[in-house]
């Protein structure tokens, strides 16, 4: 019961960091309009838009002026046609229309036709300068649009610098205060994150969002490197891959989550929004807490800073049970077989010839993961037909889909194995990635297609969930030692956070360059990961580090 309390609590990290993944799905159009309307730069467009107004209800004003004064001009000269042959009135019309004609010359110095005319010609040419004046705006917005969508890129690619950074950091965090401070310092930065993002609205400032993506891209930084590592060094051998699962489970439930809350009926609406995103201070908070509170250090951590006593009481509580020892003297050995007293820095894993292959398929996977292409959902249901009201209704569709195949893979990873998982879901995304091209292409030919896109996309998720989902995180932490473990698996974390910078700044490019055909270069890559896993990669299931490493070496 506690191992599982404790498991629960260590994901709360992962679910935030999937809730930040998919936060601003829903309300993208709200920010962008937040962004557009707020932020500084653009404020001059807007001081032009209101001189504009001005401009215009002036004109409006004169016009109603010129109209006025032409009314009154066509009734004296009525009166003066209805009056020519009575003198006594004539005089009195002359006398009226001197003293409009001496009003008219005493403030503008010409005749009533000349005024009238020239008011007309400033009435036209300040309509030109209008209409000049509008195209300027017209053209201006166009510039604030683009600028506004290079902001919204820079808040994506803001969560994703936030990511290396903590993915970078974590290595050496771990190693200086251990995993369990390490996910409590993590957690503050979501919290941080959550305020400031709150409090962006209220302030009318879209740059508390642009600070707070970053800071929650650094607690997901942290999160994809302690939670793995955490999990696995508590886990029991038997349980390893199950538990290893959690972390991407707890993903998907996060992703999930922010699509069921950001729903325009909840809080994924004007004036909300900035709530939406906000959400993940709660996960973090309860965490943090409970951590500090309930929950023991990770026993191999503690046993490396030669602290038994402390490692043998944190077992005890994990397992709930007494005699332990036989695992903490298991714990040890590996320890004293990796040389764990010298801590292998990141530069060191290239250096070790022993750790260069797991190495290398452990960052194949992980790049894999993201390039990929699973962030390409939503663009593949715009070009599947769908209206954007529904759009929403149909990610979540496929988070569904995603949590339930994580679930399924709780078990199956543990009974079918890591690598007869990977190869399976993989050989079926590649045949599934052609017939999504295929679908694409002929859409405007044949209705039918639309839905077979559909289906594509379903079945692409499920194949991802049970493969490239859970497994490289499960993968990696298996691979090293726990003197390599922290390095590995911060620079497997980095390089998946990169990838995710590489997919967010090039894909909307390709899309644009190649269309559909986009997907063919995730074909090509997860091509390129199928060989590796068939060529290099072992099975690691119920396997001791020792076993996995002759195999490595075999």
């Amino acid at each position: 019961m506690a191992l599982t309390l404790c498991c629960l609590c260590i994901t709360l990290a992962s679910f935030q960091f999937g809730y930040n993944i998919s936060a601003l799905n829903s309300p993208s159009s709200l920010i962008k309009s937040f962004i557009k309307n707020e932020t500084y730069i653009f404020k001059p467009y807007y001081e032009q838009i209101e001189s504009f107004k001005s401009a215009e209800q002036n004109l409006l004003s004169n016009n109603f002026h010129l109209e006025y004064e032409k009314k009154e001009f066509k009734k004296i000269q009525q009166e003066l046609s209805e009056n020519l042959f009575s003198s006594q009135k004539y005089k009195k019309f002359l006398n009226k229309k001197f003293k409009k004609e001496n009003e008219i010359s005493d403030h503008f110095n010409t005749s009533m036709e000349e005024y009238l005319e020239k008011l007309e010609n400033l009435l036209v040419e300040e309509k030109l300068r209008l209409e000049k004046f509008k195209l300027k705006l017209i053209q201006d917005e166009s510039e604030v649009n683009e600028m506004t969508e290079i902001v919204w890129t820079i808040l994506n690619s803001l969560f994703v610098l936030g990511g290396m950074t903590g993915a970078f950091g974590s290595k050496f965090i771990m190693d200086k205060i251990g995993r369990k401070m390490s996910m409590v310092l993590h957690n503050l930065f979501s919290t941080t994150a959550s305020i400031l993002v709150a409090s962006s609205t209220h302030l009318s400032s879209p740059v508390l969002v642009l600070i707070s993506r970053f800071f929650f891209g650094i607690q997901g930084g942290f999160a994809c490197s302690i939670v793995p590592t955490y999990l696995s060094e508590i886990a029991p051998n038997k349980l390893r891959g199950r538990i290893g699962v959690l972390h991407q489970l707890f993903i998907t439930l996060g992703i999930v989550s922010a699509q069921v809350i950001g729903f325009r009926q909840i809080l994924g609406s004007q004036g909300s929004w900035n709530y939406l995103l906000a959400v993940p201070i709660i996960p973090a908070l309860v965490g943090s807490i409970a951590l500090l509170l309930f929950f023991p250090e990770s026993p191999k951590a503690l046993l490396i800073k030669n602290k038994a006593d402390l490692a043998l009481e944190a077992l005890r509580i994990l397992r709930h049970e007494f005699d332990v020892k036989w695992e903490l003297q298991e714990m040890d050995d590996e320890i004293k077989k990796g040389d764990c007293g010298k801590v292998v820095s990141i530069i060191g894993l290239f250096q070790d010839s022993e750790l260069r292959l797991p190495l290398f398929t452990a960052l194949v996977l992980q790049a894999s993961m993201q390039l990929c292409g699973v962030n390409a959902v939503t663009t593949i249901f715009k070009e599947s037909g769908i209206e954007n009201d529904y759009i929403q209704y149909a990610i979540f569709t496929t988070g569904l889909v995603n949590i339930l195949a994580t679930f399924v893979c709780v078990p199956l990873i543990d009974k079918l194995g890591r690598r007869p998982l990977l190869l399976v879901s993989l050989a079926v995304m590649i045949i599934n990635y052609i017939f999504l091209v295929v679908s694409l292409t002929l859409k405007k030919k044949y209705e039918i297609m639309s839905y077979i896109s559909l289906v594509c996309i379903l079945i692409f998720i499920l194949s991802f969930a049970v493969s490239l989902g859970p497994i490289p995180y499960v993968y990696a932490a298996e691979c090293f030692r726990q003197n390599s473990r922290s390095s590995a698996m911060a620079l497997c974390s980095l390089v998946n956070w990169t990838s995710s910078l590489v997919l967010t700044l090039m894909f909307p490019f390709l899309q644009r360059l190649i269309h559909q055909y986009v997907f063919l270069v995730f074909t090509a890559i997860v091509s390129f990961s199928f060989l590796v896993i068939a060529k290099k990669v072992p099975e690691t299931k119920g396997k001791s580090i020792d076993q996995i490493m002759k195999e490595f070496n075999s």
